[in-house]
């Protein structure tokens, strides 16, 4: 237990470091992938490095509870463009990655992974961003799955939907979004 408590503050502590080093998570855009086994995500995260200096640190991904969720089946990190793993550590809790920013910069950082199904939910964690003391300049999001999966709630309500080809998506687009809360999908698995 001391040892968990150590990492988590640990982790927590990187984030609020990067803040100090004058780096700035400013933008995202995922794809999100749900099937009866399955919850994925995939996707772009950007940064920016507001000094001078080039920036190379660890930073902290966080997973939903693997209790309650499901286990990480899978994760890649690299930069966009870059097929070159900049995955440090994986644990139940998260993974760190190594981040590289040269000077007055920007990146973009790839990240994919999948959490196995556990009961009739899956989760996306945002509210860590409140961590950073900024809002999102842009972030878009969408949800693919099948139709003989149907949704019977989403805790942020999406801007769009679409049917094309057997898969409905719903779609999300903010500017200067601060989130106050995660995306949790309820749904009814067909077996």
């Amino acid at each position: 237990m001391i040892k968990k408590i150590c990492l988590l503050t640990c982790f927590i502590s990187l984030m609020f470091v990067a803040k100090g080093q004058n780096i700035s998570f400013y933008a995202e855009d995922l794809n999100f992938h749900l099937t009866n086994e399955t919850f994925e995500v995939d996707g772009l995260y950007y940064f920016r490095n507001n000094s001078g200096n080039e920036i190379k640190q660890m930073l902290f991904y966080p997973f939903p509870d693997v209790e309650k969720y499901g286990e990480i089946s899978f994760i890649s990190i690299h930069k966009d463009g870059d097929t070159a793993s900049m995955l440090a550590t994986k644990s139940v809790k998260g993974s760190l990655f190594k981040l590289n920013i040269p000077a007055n910069g920007e990146v973009a950082y790839c990240i994919n992974y999948g959490q196995k199904i556990k009961s009739n939910k899956a989760k996306y964690i945002i509210t860590t961003t409140q961590a950073w003391k900024e809002p999102f300049e842009f972030a878009n999001y969408s949800l693919n799955f099948p139709e003989n999966i149907s949704i019977d709630s989403i805790s942020i309500v999406p801007d769009s939907s679409t049917i094309q080809g057997g898969v409905n998506k719903y779609f999300w687009h903010r500017k200067e979004f601060m989130p106050d809360k995660d995306f949790i999908f309820w749904f009814k698995p067909s077996f």
